[in-house]
């Protein structure tokens, strides 16, 4: 095995000059090359750490001229198109592939038959590792018993592309590629691009551990002759450095970014409440998330968030980071608590039409791209969300619940003011929180299904803006009763009192409003013309977990939501069979969420209907049994069950996926139960339930304010147990 020294092939300071020279390179980058479109269902192999993400298809390649976002990114910008690798111009063929702890990735090639080497005489083992860069080892072996010359081959592309670029977004004017350039030693490459707003971006691909390198920068081709002795090995290391106008990045090696970011989340990991089960596959499926939602923090210029899903929303969104934090929040609580913070750095403090800021909102989307640099969207942040200031204001008093962290809430109470102040003047006008689309840019719809064609009347057609969402107007209430709640334990008494009564109101009304005799169902919206949309979409169903419904209605609700109209035995569907806008495959028209599945499942509970949270609880968990990585997806259509053997994948979608991570935490939280009360030192597990594939579960390290609690759950004759493992700290637990 080759050894070598890092430090020897460190760049000096003078290689980072841009005067190295660049060339426009007006050459398009697929001319005369087929475009590259694989079945969409194909599963990708992704990797991410902070802000850098790699996107592969399912051979752990980045192939060119594709339409799926395969690529390394970072702050919405795709530094590499293309990233393949060749024996002897052929390709390999993957024999593994792991990426399971999200930032570290193995994949091991073998070779097909080709001239003077048979099949399967060499192997390539790749290890990727991202930390503030991207690092590969490759470790070749020759198992033939005679020595073996080729040539190893990389084929790369760098469109620096924006993430709405690749999403499809046709441009009318884009900044300069540059034709690729030599590094001083001849054993690195750099690829550039000026953008519209001036800054140079690079990609920086340096060799290590190699004395032949031959590099062609603009045929895209970098081949590495090597001579490998019988059962011989070598070795070498490549590092891919993205840079913002000349920043550099230390060059650690393979080895210590491994160990770094091992470290960092060892240390991540340690905070958070531990599972055990006797159900293996139930083990890992927690473990995953957990792994996903590390993988997908994102930083953003004022701290830490969610990124809501890879590849196409590896960003901060509101909606999603606040719901999110309702999900992991008696398990994850650090994770939930940066959400709340960051969310609050970027409420509204002004009216802007184009972002759709206003003061006291809290944000949908953030990038940081160059279309966001430039202001071509509207997303640097974006504001266009009729939910997510609910959503945070609950998210927060969650927290408290859980933390006991009053200081907190004091420190956010003039952006908890802001919030208030932004629904009483949203519902100005109407008595209820309405959005309308008012931009190119805008989105149609501005609840969780924001696709243009997800609110309509029973004959199909679309609603009219303006558009009163029933699960808006749902956490309006929770979001009052909550924060009513908190402002007693801030002894705010008179403001209390007048949030408890504005919510008592909105129930009543709504009540009244919104629900639907003929069909004994929750109206999806009203519209513009003050018509009730008449069909039976699983939005409802947050209704229930807000607690507006009164009892009697939200009985008849659960029963249509359990029924084969809305319920496929996967799991809830978006929108109801018997509906003319049902589509199994339909983004939000037809298909299954988890994230929909969880929330619907924690408001059952609210209601006493348990048997029901472990109908959809047992279901969704079938679904990650199909799962290759035991994942749950962010969607899957919404075919019968009996009429397939397994849960069918949605064509294009997120994986990992935020909320769909999470929702294995709030599944727990329905099943077991839980009320916080950390102000008085206190938690109520109130009729758990193990699931059908859990006979015992013990949670560790669940926190309580300043007390830390182990907890185990066992069946006994169809009985749950609780036991009390240990508790340090003062706390009462009433089972």
């Amino acid at each position: 095995m080759n050894n070598f020294n890092l430090n020897q092939y460190t760049l000096d300071e003078s290689d980072f000059d841009i005067s190295r020279g660049y060339q426009v390179d007006n050459r398009p980058l697929c001319a005369g090359m087929p475009f590259m479109l694989t079945d969409v269902a194909h599963q990708r192999l992704v990797l991410k750490y902070m802000d850098d993400f790699l996107v592969m298809d399912n051979l752990a390649q980045i192939p060119s001229c594709n339409s799926l976002g395969y690529g390394y990114y970072k702050n919405d910008t795709r530094f590499l198109s293309q990233w393949e690798l060749q024996l002897n111009k052929n390709p390999l063929s993957l024999l593994s592939a792991s990426t399971s702890n999200g930032f570290l990735g193995s994949f091991l090639y073998t070779n097909h038959e080709i001239e003077n080497i048979q099949q399967q005489k060499i192997t390539v083992n790749r290890e990727i590792v991202i930390s503030n860069l991207l690092w590969e080892k490759f470790t070749i072996h020759n198992y033939d018993n005679k020595e073996l010359d080729f040539i190893l081959s990389f084929l790369f592309q760098a469109d620096f592309a924006d993430m709405f670029e690749v999403r499809g977004l046709n441009l009318k004017s884009r900044g300069q590629r540059m034709v690729p350039l030599l590094g001083k030693n001849n054993s690195s490459l750099y690829l550039a691009y000026q953008s519209l707003d001036q800054n140079l971006l690079e990609t920086k691909i340096e060799f290590f551990g190699l004395s032949q390198i031959k590099i062609y920068p603009k045929d895209g081709v970098i081949d590495l002759p090597l001579k490998l002795f019988p059962r011989g090995v070598v070795e070498f290391q490549i590092a891919i450095n993205t840079s913002l106008n000349k920043q550099k990045e230390n060059l650690t090696g393979f080895n210590d970014a491994k160990i770094m970011v091992q470290n960092i989340y060892k240390s991540w990991s340690d905070s958070i409440t531990s599972f055990k089960s006797d159900n293996e596959i139930f083990n890992y499926t927690i473990k995953r998330s957990i792994n996903d939602l590390f993988m997908l923090r994102q930083p953003t210029p004022k701290g830490m968030g969610i990124g809501a899903g890879i590849p196409w929303y590896s960003a901060l969104f509101g909606r999603d980071s606040a719901i999110c934090a309702l999900e992991i929040m008696p398990f994850l609580p650090n994770l939930a608590c940066e959400s709340i913070k960051v969310l609050a750095s970027y409420q509204g403090k002004t009216f802007d039409k184009f972002t759709g800021e206003e003061p006291g909102k809290i944000m949908h989307e953030l990038r940081l791209g160059e279309l966001a640099r430039q202001k071509i969207i509207p997303h640097y942040p974006y504001y266009g969300t009729c939910d997510a200031t609910q959503l945070w204001l609950m998210s927060l008093v969650s927290y408290v619940d859980w933390s006991g962290d009053l200081n907190l809430a004091s420190q956010l109470w003039t952006n908890v003011e802001a919030a208030l102040n932004w629904i009483d003047k949203s519902m100005e006008k109407t008595g209820y929180i309405t959005y309308v689309s008012t931009g190119e840019h805008d989105l149609v719809n501005q609840g969780w299904k924001d696709s243009h064609d997800s609110v309509m009347h029973k004959n199909g057609m679309l609603a009219n803006p303006p558009i009163a969402l029933c699960e808006a107007q749902a956490y309006v209430y929770k979001a009052w009763m909550d924060i009513a709640r908190l402002a007693r334990l801030l002894n705010k008494n008179e403001l209390a009192q007048n949030l408890m009564d504005k919510a008592n109101y909105l129930k009543i009304r709504f009540n009244s409003d919104f629900w639907l005799d003929n069909i004994q169902y929750i109206a999806l919206a009203i519209d513009g013309d003050n018509k009730a949309c008449e069909v039976y979409a699983s939005n409802a169903g947050h209704c229930l977990f807000s607690g507006i419904l009164d009892n009697d209605r939200a009985n008849l609700l659960a029963d249509k939501i359990l029924s084969a109209d809305m319920y496929s035995s996967w799991g809830v569907r978006t929108l109801g069979r018997s509906c003319v806008a049902y589509n199994p495959m339909s983004y939000h028209n037809g298909t299954i969420w988890p994230h929909d599945n969880a929330i619907i499942a924690a408001g059952l509970a609210k209601y006493g209907r348990f048997e029901d949270v472990h109908t959809i609880a047992n279901d969704l968990y079938d679904v990650t049994v199909f799962q290759s990585d035991y994942r749950l997806p962010e969607l899957f259509c919404g075919f019968k069950r009996q009429d397939l053997f397994a849960p069918v994948p949605y064509p294009v979608s997120c994986s990992p996926q935020a909320f769909a991570s999470a929702s294995v935490f709030l599944f727990v939280q329905a099943y077991l139960n839980f009320e916080a009360i950390a102000c008085e030192s206190t938690l109520k597990i109130i009729q758990p339930k193990l699931p059908n594939f859990v006979n015992r579960l013990n949670i560790s390290g669940l926190r309580l304010g300043n007390a830390v609690i182990d907890l185990n759950f066992e069946k006994n004759n169809d009985v749950t147990v609780c036991n009390v493992l240990r508790k340090s700290g003062l706390v009462k637990i009433l089972v």
